[in-house]
């Protein structure tokens, strides 16, 4: 039996490295559910045959380490954060997009846990990482074939089997210093080789995702590696020399990068350039504001926090307008510290604090007073690293399900090495018969219900939704939300987003059956009301029904749901644009324009509010306080835009009307009506040879429109009107 439960175990963790190649590409969010309900469903195999294994094997039972001890601080931490926060659903769940929350912080810690008791050996640890490598190898080469435009149509920033850089970039990260710790240990020469070669190519592949919090991070951990090497390697006087220099040449390549940027070699490469870039104060700038209105949550909540994956609640509440043009419903603070202050307060964060702090009492601490050195000093400078760089990274990004798993297995390794056999555990005695007889059978069910009510669910409404877009018919798109809605999955929100807009979608569409377009708006409708009564306070919400409402014409619902929007976030431009809208489209231009100054003085840079404000202005008959509040800055925006457009041509100030459309058809030369408005406006304005002028041109820059030109042309030479017998 034991035999049997250690190829499960074993194997089962050796699975894990391959889950960056996963992709289920028919799942919603493809990158993210596989990858994630794969990892959740090998860790519940694995942990059921480890509980078996532990009990019938002394060897593979748990032992200690302030590693696991903060670690279990943490879930404890946050259970009760989770609990009495903003949304307890989401934050025990979380959602497709992310797939983050309680769930998969306790998968992590039965992964940790497990991986650090099993895994206890040097060639263990050699076998694992090996293998984590050569798929980490893989995943590089398909980078490098995306940026060569060999596969996926060519990418910029490349992420390979990720489906994002920076999460391809934090892989890349990992696997750099894993590199590094089998270089080290390695006594095989032609071994080293390879792994230096890997080395060099993982950390061009991750210049080459254009991730610059990333190779910060890895400047940074490389110069905390090499420096701990110069200051502490006594015992290894050629590689301490070797070390010197190596902090000597970091700064020489840096400085020499830093010297060529502006070269054709480095700009001309897209993540080259984006890393050249980098100007430390510009580009924090977003997340400077971002991190102030996290601070104002953490004011509110300090001890406990808002719960996993409800940072949405503070962002739109402390909205600054100035993000007016960022991402307008920003989930996570993209900073470690604050996100986990979010998350479960000062009890969060110091919980998840000491994990680092037991990683750094034995990697850095006790070797200091020649305590318990478990590990080397050329192992601790790679892992002292890795941890630095993982950090640097996690101050401007966030983590996701592969960096969570590469984390945990760092934490596995030092656990693995550091941990002391428990007495009280160890002295337990089972025999064989009991543990088949009694214990088996309840954890194989334990095991079985948890797979099922985990993960079977969600990952048939995951399904369910692609599903529904692969669907032609509308009753077939709506079967498949049914079922998907019926699932009783984590992802409600997701799939009624998703129902709401193949509704808008759809509204319109004068070639399907009445009864189907009201069908799927009744259902969109009902399924929306429930998802708010069930997540109170979120503004994205009525956001989405606003505009739900406002396509389907039902304006005095449209306004009730963007007020109630409004009252939540009251700050967001975005929000009172929409207001303006539904105002316009119920043809209450006075209102319309009241909400579009408004959005405009919220943040006067904030250029869509203020054409917007401008054309309600030319509306209301205020044209010479439109133009000068446009003025030079803003006129080709504000002809680019076709409600501003209609706007002046309904004015009687035909000569902006033509400057406009001059404006437009600078701005878009191929397209033939722009040509044809700029002769027509030229027309009413009685200049018939600049008319003709704009039309010849037309003519020979557009071949396709010239029949329609000359016809144009001859019209006007006639004195008939241009259009007359010409479609």
């Amino acid at each position: 039996m034991k035999d049997f439960l250690k190829v499960i175990v074993f194997g089962g963790l050796f699975l894990v490295p391959l889950l960056p190649v996963y992709v289920e590409s028919d799942f919603f969010f493809p990158f993210i559910t596989g990858k994630n309900f794969a990892f959740r469903i090998l860790i519940e195999v694995v942990c059921a045959s480890w509980i078996l294994l532990a009990l019938a094997d002394v060897r593979y039972r748990p032992r200690f380490s302030w590693i696991l001890a903060g670690f279990s601080a943490l879930l404890v931490v946050m259970f009760f954060a989770n609990l009495f926060g903003e949304y307890p659903h989401k934050s025990f769940w979380s959602n497709f997009e992310r797939m983050d929350g309680y769930v998969t912080l306790i998968h992590l810690f039965a992964y940790t846990f497990i991986a650090g008791s099993v895994l206890t050996t040097d060639k263990l640890w050699s076998y694992f990482f090996n293998f984590s490598v050569a798929i980490a190898l893989f995943v590089a080469v398909y980078g490098l074939a995306q940026h060569g435009g060999l596969i996926e149509g060519g990418r910029a920033r490349i992420d390979s089997r990720l489906g994002n850089a920076a999460y391809m970039a934090v892989y890349m990260l990992f696997h750099i210093f894993i590199v590094l710790w089998l270089f080290v240990r390695s006594k095989v020469s032609v071994h080293k080789i390879m792994y230096a070669c890997m080395a060099l190519l993982f950390i061009y592949t991750l210049l080459l995702t254009g991730t610059r919090g990333t190779f910060l991070g890895f400047i940074g951990g490389m110069s905390v590696a090499v420096g701990y090497v110069a200051l502490f390697g006594r015992q290894y006087p050629e590689l301490r020399k070797i070390a010197i220099g190596g902090c000597l040449a970091v700064v020489i390549i840096i400085l020499g990068f830093w010297s060529v940027k502006d070269s054709s070699f480095v700009q001309s490469s897209g993540p080259l350039a984006r890393i050249a870039s980098l100007n430390i104060q510009k580009d924090l700038e977003t997340r400077g504001v971002i991190w102030s209105m996290a601070l104002e949550g953490v004011k509110e909540r300090p001890l406990l926090g808002w719960g996993q994956g409800n940072f949405n609640y503070v962002f739109n509440k402390n909205f600054e307008p100035v993000l007016y043009n960022k991402e307008a419903w920003f989930d996570r603070v993209h900073d470690i510290v604050l996100d986990w202050l979010i998350a479960g307060g000062v009890l969060g964060f110091l919980a998840y604090a000491s994990i680092f702090v037991a990683l750094f009492y034995y990697l850095f601490w006790l070797p200091i007073w020649n305590k318990n050195q478990h590990f080397d000093v050329l192992e601790r400078a790679v892992l002292l690293g890795l941890v630095v760089g993982y950090l640097m990274h996690n101050l401007v990004v966030f983590d996701n399900i592969i960096s969570y798993i590469f984390f945990g297995t760092i934490l596995a390794l030092v656990h693995s090495r550091v941990s002391e056999s428990i007495e009280a555990v160890d002295s337990v005695g089972t025999n064989e018969k009991l543990i088949t007889q009694f214990f088996a059978p309840i954890v194989i069910i334990i095991a079985a219900a948890t797979i099922y009510f985990v993960n079977v669910p969600s990952m048939l409404a995951a399904h369910d939704i692609i599903a529904s877009l692969k669907l032609e018919t509308v009753e077939g798109r709506l079967a498949e939300f049914d079922k998907a809605l019926a699932r009783g999955s984590f992802a409600d929100q997701e799939i009624v987003e998703q129902l709401i807009q193949q509704a808008m979608s759809i509204v319109n569409n004068q070639n399907l059956p009445e009864s189907q377009r009201l069908a799927m708006m009744q259902r969109a409708e009902v399924e929306m009301h429930t998802l708010i009564e069930k997540k109170p306070g979120d503004a994205r919400l009525h956001n989405f029904l606003a505009t739900f409402y406002r396509a389907m014409g039902a304006l005095p619902q449209a306004r009730e749901q963007a007020a109630e929007a409004r009252e939540l976030s009251p700050r967001k431009p975005a929000i009172v644009i929409e207001q303006g809208v539904i105002e316009v489209q119920a043809n209450q231009i006075e209102a319309a324009r009241d909400f579009f100054k408004e959005a405009y003085v919220l943040e006067t840079s904030n250029s869509q509010a203020l054409v917007l404000y401008a054309s309600t202005l030319v509306i209301l008959g205020d044209v010479e306080e439109a133009k000068a509040l446009i003025g030079e800055e803003h006129l080709d925006e504000f002809a680019a835009n076709d409600f501003a457009l209609n706007a002046v041509n309904k004015s009687t100030d035909k000569v902006f009307l033509a400057e406009l459309f001059e404006k437009r058809v600078a701005l878009f030369p191929n397209e033939p009506q722009n040509r044809a408005s700029l002769s027509y406006a030229y027309y009413q304005l009685g200049e018939i040879d600049a008319s003709i002028e704009v039309l010849e041109k037309a003519s020979v820059d557009i071949p396709g429109f010239s029949d329609r030109a000359q016809c144009f042309i001859k019209n006007l030479r006639s004195g008939s009107d241009p259009g007359e017998g010409c479609e």
